[in-house]
C-alpha cells in the first residue's frame, strides 16, 4: 500500500453537509483564503491541525459551497415544516369541525327540551285560565239568567 491509501484507510473523509463545525478528527476548523491562481481569494473551511498533517485527509471546504448547501438544506427543513403545519391545520380544522357538530347538535337537543317546557308550561296555563274563563262564564251566565227571571 501506498502511504496515501493507507492515510485514507486510517483517516476516513467525512463527508459533511452545510456548515462544518468541527473536523472529522474532532478539531475545530478555521477559514482561510485561497492563494491559488484558479481559486485566488476564495474563502475555505480548514480543519485546523491540516496544516502539519498534509498526507491526512482532514477536512476541506469552500465556504461558498457550504453556504448554499446549507441554504438548501434550510430550504429542505422549511418545506417540512410547512408541509407539517398544513397537516396540523387539516387535523385543528378537521376536529373544529367534528366539534362543531357535536356542540350544534347539543345544543339543539337543549333547545328543543327547553322549548317543549316552555310549551307544556304555556298549555298548562292556558288551560288553568280556560278554566278561569268557563267558572266566570257560567257565573255570568247564571247572573243573566237570574236577573231575567226576576225581571220579567
Amino acid at each position: 500500500m501506498t502511504s496515501s491509501s493507507i492515510s485514507s484507510a486510517r483517516f476516513p473523509r467525512i463527508s459533511t453537509h452545510g456548515m462544518p463545525t468541527r473536523c472529522w478528527c474532532g478539531e475545530g476548523i478555521t477559514t482561510f483564503g485561497s492563494s491559488m491562481a484558479e481559486n485566488r481569494y476564495r474563502q475555505f473551511y480548514r480543519c485546523e491541525i491540516a496544516r502539519d498533517r498534509k498526507t491526512e485527509n482532514h477536512l476541506f471546504k469552500w465556504v461558498d459551497e457550504a453556504l448554499i448547501e446549507e441554504i438548501r438544506m434550510v430550504d429542505a427543513k422549511h418545506e417540512r415544516v410547512a408541509q407539517g403545519i398544513t397537516k396540523f391545520e387539516e387535523r385543528v380544522m378537521e376536529k373544529v369541525k367534528s366539534e362543531m357538530v357535536r356542540v350544534e347538535h347539543q345544543m339543539s337537543e337543549k333547545l328543543k327540551e327547553k322549548v317543549d317546557l316552555e310549551i307544556a308550561r304555556v298549555a298548562h296555563e292556558m288551560k288553568h285560565k280556560l278554566k278561569i274563563a268557563t267558572v266566570a262564564m257560567v257565573v255570568v251566565g247564571a247572573i243573566v239568567g237570574i236577573w231575567t227571571s226576576l225581571s220579567v
